[in-house]
């Protein structure tokens, strides 16, 4: 598909957002920062921002090429996916949130872009939806994900003191619910292509 297709750049951009899950990270960013001075905060988040951006365009870029070079149809990718991301959202559904803790430090940048936001359920969702969508609209969807993924971070102390670590723990749980719609979509529609080709 290489022409933009905005009823499909909508419906991406929310499950990009869905299986990044900025909110149920909020806690984990809280514990990492505290003691942080805003100005610090801020350049980790931007730091860490940076590094989400270059994630989101690597993976809606050059994952499907690296799977056509390897021969992997869509049928088997989108069966594939749909696995992976049914066992995401499962994790997120007994944890109800993303990992607890983070190391502080110089090296907090990693763990906060990769795995706590962009995660295997992201890297797979996106590498699906190039071969299926075309890089063009995975590219768009993602980077619009991206746009309020960043907007969530930047204000995540102010979203914790109003919300609560509780509710967005159970919101954590809800998204699981979303991914998991996601996840047997993408498992039925793999599952029905394969059949076709037999």
């Amino acid at each position: 598909m290489n022409y933009i297709d905005f009823t499909v750049i909508a419906t991406l951009s929310i499950q990009v957002f869905a299986i990044m899950d900025p909110l149920a990270a909020i806690p984990a960013l809280a514990q990492t920062f505290s003691g942080y001075s805003e100005k610090n905060v801020r350049n980790l988040i931007n730091r860490a921002s940076l590094v989400i951006f270059l994630l989101l365009t690597f993976f809606s870029t050059v994952g499907g090429y690296f799977l056509a070079f390897l021969g992997i149809d869509i049928p088997s990718l989108r069966i594939a996916a749909g696995i992976v991301l049914m066992a995401v959202s499962i994790d997120t559904l007994i944890t109800g949130h993303k990992p607890s803790s983070i190391n502080p430090g110089e090296y907090v940048i990693v763990p906060i872009a990769t795995p706590l936001i962009v995660g295997p359920g992201t890297m797979t969702l996106l590498i699906t939806s190039s071969k299926v969508y075309g890089i063009l609209n995975t590219l768009i969807a993602s980077y619009i994900a991206f746009i309020f993924t960043y907007l969530v971070l930047s204000i995540s102390n102010k979203i914790l003191r109003v919300l609560g670590t509780t509710f967005i723990h159970g919101l954590g749980r809800f998204m699981s619910i979303v991914i998991a719609a996601f996840a047997v979509e993408m498992f039925i529609m793999g599952v029905k292509d394969a059949l076709k080709q037999l």
